[in-house]
C-alpha cells in the first residue's frame, strides 16, 4: 500500500480488527492496546500504555467472579508456561460496570525462541446490535427507563405477565429475581442525588450485561430491580443470583474524583403452579428484605 510504513499498516490491521487487542512486554508492561480495547473497555491507548497489565484497571475475573491477580491473570499465565489460553472471564470498564468477555491469548516469542511477552484477545460475551435495535424501539414507545436504560416499570411487570400466561400453557420453569442496592441512602447524604443516580445507573448496566438475550430486567422501584429469568429453575437460580451479586460488588462508580463500590440484596423466587404477577414479586421482595435486613450482599431463595 503506497504511503504508508510498516508500522502503520499494522497499526491500520489491528485496529480494523472486529476483537479488542492487547500486547505486553516481558515485563507484563502494556505496549499495544489497538480500538478495540479502547471500545469494549473505555480505556484510550494513553491511559494504558506503559501500565502493567497487574494494575488494576480492569481487575479480570474468572466465571465466579473470583478476581484473577498475579500469575493468574491469562497474559502472565501465557508468559510463565509459554501456552496459549481460553477462558471466560470479567473486566471492569472505565465507566465502572463489568462486562463478561471470552479471552484468548497467545505467546510473542523472537526469532531465538525467547519468550518476548503475550497478547490478549478480548471481546464481549454478547453481540448485542439485535438487542440494541429492539431497545431502541421500546425506547420510542416509552417502555424504558431513561435513567437506567432498562425496561420502566409497566413493561417488565407485563414481561412477568407474559411469562407467567406462557408458563400455564408450558410448563417451562422460569425464576424473578428482587434486586435492591445496599446503602443508597448514605451515597445521597455524602454526595447528593446525582451521585445515586450515577450509582444505579452502574449497576443497572452491570446488571445488564451479566444476563442472556432471553433474560428480562427492568427498573422496579427507585432503588429496586426486577429480573426474570427464563428456563431457570429453583436449582440454578442461586448460582446465577451468586453471579450477579459478585459482578455488582466488583463494579466501580466514579464521582468527581470520588470511586466507590456497592453490593445488592436479592430475592429470589421460581415460578409456582396458578402463580400471579404479584404472588412472585412479593416472595421476591421478602427475599430481599431478609438479605438486607441480615447486612445485605447475599441471595435469599423464597418459594412459598
Amino acid at each position: 500500500m503506497p504511503g504508508l510504513g510498516s508500522q502503520e499498516l499494522y497499526r491500520m490491521v489491528l485496529d480494523s480488527l472486529p476483537v479488542a487487542v492487547c500486547a505486553v512486554d516481558r515485563e507484563g508492561k502494556v505496549i499495544l492496546w489497538n480500538d478495540g480495547a479502547e471500545r469494549v473497555t473505555g480505556y484510550l491507548r494513553q491511559d494504558v500504555l506503559g501500565h502493567l497489565c497487574t494494575d488494576a484497571f480492569l481487575e479480570h475475573a474468572d466465571t465466579d467472579n473470583n478476581p484473577l491477580e498475579g500469575s493468574a491473570l491469562p497474559l502472565l499465565e501465557t508468559m510463565r508456561d509459554g501456552k496459549c489460553v481460553t477462558v471466560r472471564a470479567s473486566l471492569r470498564k472505565k465507566s465502572g460496570q463489568s462486562v463478561g468477555v471470552h479471552v484468548r491469548t497467545v505467546p510473542l516469542r523472537g526469532e531465538d525462541g525467547r519468550m518476548q511477552g503475550a497478547a490478549e484477545l478480548f471481546e464481549e460475551m454478547i453481540t448485542r446490535t439485535p438487542a440494541d435495535r429492539r431497545h431502541n424501539k421500546l425506547a420510542v414507545a416509552g417502555a424504558v427507563d431513561q435513567l437506567t436504560g432498562l425496561l420502566n416499570h409497566s413493561m417488565i411487570l407485563a414481561r412477568l405477565q407474559e411469562a407467567l400466561n406462557m408458563h400455564k400453557v408450558y410448563p417451562i420453569p422460569f425464576c424473578v429475581l428482587g434486586i435492591s442496592i445496599d446503602g443508597l441512602p448514605k451515597i445521597r447524604e455524602r454526595f447528593g442525588q446525582a451521585a445515586v443516580d450515577a450509582t444505579l445507573h452502574v449497576v443497572a448496566q452491570t446488571l445488564a450485561s451479566a444476563l442472556r438475550p432471553t433474560d428480562f430486567l427492568g427498573r422496579w422501584l427507585e432503588q429496586e430491580f426486577l429480573a426474570i429469568l427464563a428456563e431457570c429453575n429453583e436449582n440454578d437460580v442461586t448460582s446465577v443470583g451468586e453471579r450477579l451479586r459478585k459482578m455488582v460488588q466488583r463494579a466501580h462508580v466514579s464521582w468527581w474524583g470520588d470511586t466507590w463500590s456497592v453490593t445488592v440484596s436479592i430475592g429470589a423466587t421460581p415460578a409456582q403452579d396458578m402463580d400471579t404477577a404479584g404472588g412472585m414479586v412479593s416472595r421476591a421482595e421478602a427475599g430481599m428484605r431478609k438479605s438486607s435486613d441480615n447486612g445485605g450482599n447475599q441471595v435469599v431463595v423464597v418459594t412459598h
